[in-house]
């Protein structure tokens, strides 16, 4: 069966001062650890996630740790991720990268990890399908400044050799990024660094899709596009297959060839990353322990947020995810029911019902939803639950009497509609509910039935009157509009000896029915309203494109006539007004109506009545 196995490590204080003091570095670790393995969170194993933070993150205790779990533990078609939060620096002298530990000293690099023989000896000899090192790193050291090629460059840590590598091994990643440098310091929100807030906010939901799983490969797109250049992942490696971090794991692959071993020459750099001997354990036994190991170094993980020291970081991380997802959710929930689209809908209630299950706005819209697929039982069964969070919802009481009028259940509905008409009394549309149900009870039995009440009135109280009759009739107000603008502005011209008022009076009406309709057709029923009015609009620009292209020297031979000239007011007045007038129909309307679709979006929300 696959597994996912972590290592977590974070260090905030180093023993060799070079290596300044981490704000966020132990709470980052902690945090990530903690919701890997929370029920809410990652789900996973909490025996296969350590975390090793502080001053036991000694070179000692790493490393073993990172061979055990990537060349021993790991089987085939397992995940593995390091996450490392701490200081990384470039050997002055070789040239290459290090991971700097709680007792490395940066005057002797070999006290830190070396990160070449992790890619070239365990990265590369590890059974494993995925291994991913997560470089939350503060970069360290002149040489490092010396050899970057922009702010925040992960490159000199790197080297192209490695980078080479691990374009030739396939499915082993690095994700680096940038905690600070000597130019810019560490930063944080919510008690994280913003890194590994934003990679848990992520995780939780807004990396991934529909779909329920996050791949690396999503989590970091969705990284790129939140952080800002400072904190933006870089990702080396070369996919073969997604690497799932949350979500169900691909099904086991039949076993491939191990890969070979590096030759000797690999294993130069003192063997730092041997695999450990199977009696040599994580924790070492009192028989075995040398004076600086640390039997209790690395931390057993709780799948129970309030069963740990780090709650209070969990919480508040995931605490403020949901704060950022669940009105987003609601919002598109509503849209995909305006759209009809109640399968979208229902899934996007049912993501907020799993972060916060008692949401009455999740309740309101899942009750209403059921309630127009038909599916009436179900949602009675969610207004109970409504009921029960609040006995005196007057909006609950109403959507019970319509459910159980949808299923002729007449009596036990009035006496629901009565009940909301003690906490609402003044309700229009509860009013209106109480009628049609006293309406059915007065039937004679056998009759024809009269037509069902629908749910959906009472989330928003804005009825569904986008269909064909509707379209119609802001049609013609619009046309009509038009029209009567038009034929007011054309009067002075054709009758000189009409009343100028009233001429400007009919024009006046008209602008106002076409402004009007456009801004309240676009804010009530959306976007195929604004076409209607590009329609009418295009039509008044298309008038006036036509006179002027044929008419032009007529007009102008008739305005200059010195009949004309004695008008009042003359006619070339009325032929400029005119076309101001056909000016204004063209554009004045098409801007109200995006207005009013802006407005639709920001400020539309369930209401009654």
């Amino acid at each position: 069966m696959s597994r996912r196995l972590g290592l977590i490590i974070g260090i905030s204080h180093y023993q060799d001062a070079t290596f300044r003091p981490l704000q966020y570095a132990e709470n980052d670790a902690r945090a990530l650890a903690q919701w890997l393995v929370n029920t809410r969170g990652g789900k996973w194993s909490p025996g296969d996630v350590q975390l090793v933070q502080g001053p036991h993150a000694t070179q000692e205790l790493v490393q073993p740790l990172i061979s055990q779990t990537c060349l021993q533990l790991a089987e085939a078609n397992d995940l593995v991720m390091i996450y490392f939060a701490g200081h990384a620096f470039v050997d002055e002298r070789s040239g290459e990268g290090y991971l700097a530990l709680s007792n490395t000293r940066y005057q002797q690099p070999s006290s830190g990890l070396h990160l070449p023989s992790f890619i070239m000896q365990v990265m590369a000899r590890s059974r494993a399908a995925h291994i991913l090192l997560i470089l939350d790193a503060f970069q360290t050291g002149p040489t490092w400044a010396a050899r970057r090629i922009s702010p925040f460059d992960f490159r000199p840590l790197m080297g192209e050799p490695l980078m080479n590598s691990l374009q030739q091994q396939g499915n082993r990643f690095l994700l680096c990024s940038c905690r600070g440098n000597e130019m810019a310091s560490e930063a944080g929100e919510h008690q994280l660094g913003l890194f590994a807030h934003h990679m848990i906010v992520g995780l939780c939901g807004p990396a991934g899709n529909n779909s329920g799983s996050i791949s690396l490969h999503q989590l970091h797109s969705y990284l790129y596009s939140s952080l800002g250049p400072q904190q933006q992942p870089h990702l080396f490696g070369r996919v073969q297959s997604p690497s799932i971090l949350i979500g169900d794991l691909p099904a086991p692959q039949s076993p491939s060839t191990p890969t070979p071993e590096p030759s000797s020459q690999t294993f130069s750099r003192n063997n730092a990353y041997a695999a450990p001997s199977a009696a040599s354990p994580f924790a070492p036994t009192s028989s075995q322990a040398s004076p600086n190991a640390h039997p209790a170094a690395t931390v057993q993980l709780s799948p129970q947020p309030t069963a740990s020291a780090n709650s209070d970081l969990y919480l508040n991380v995931t605490g403020m995810q949901y704060q950022q997802q669940v009105p987003q959710l609601l919002e598109q929930a509503q849209q995909s029911m305006l759209a009809q689209n109640y399968m979208e809908a229902m899934n996007q209630i049912e993501r907020v019902l799993q972060i916060a299950p008692n949401n009455t706005s999740a309740l309101t819209l899942k009750g209403q939803l059921l309630g127009s697929m038909g599916r009436f039982q179900e949602a009675l069964a969610v207004v109970d639950q409504l009921g029960q969070a609040n006995p005196n919802n007057p909006l609950a009481w109403s959507m019970r009497a319509v459910l159980l009028s949808n299923t002729g259940q007449y009596q036990t509905a009035l006496t629901a509609i009565e009940r909301s008409l003690q906490l609402n009394p003044n309700d229009a549309e509860t009013l209106a509910i109480k009628a049609n149900i006293l309406a059915a009870l007065n039937e004679p039995q056998g009759g024809s039935q009269s037509s069902p009440l629908t749910t959906s009135k009472l989330l928003s109280g804005n009825e569904k009157k986008g269909g064909p009759v509707s379209f119609l009739i802001g049609a013609a107000l619009q046309i009509g509009g038009f029209l009567v603008g038009t034929i007011g502005m054309a009067l002075p011209i054709l009758k000189p000896s009409i009343p100028v008022l009233a001429s400007f009076a009919l024009a006046s009406f008209g602008l106002a029915v076409l402004c009007v309709n456009s801004f309240r057709g676009a804010y009530r029923h959306g976007f195929t309203r604004i076409l209607l009015t590009l329609f009418v609009c295009l039509i008044a620009g298309g008038v006036l494109a036509v006179a002027y292209k044929f008419g032009y020297t007529p007009m102008v031979d008739m305005v200059t006539a010195p009949t004309a000239v004695a008008t009042h007011p003359p006619m070339i007045v009325s032929v400029i007004l005119f076309a101001g007038w056909l000016i204004a129909a063209a554009t004045i309307p098409l801007l109200l109506a995006i207005i009013g679709f802006i407005s639709r979006l920001i400020w539309r929300r369930p209401k009654r009545g």
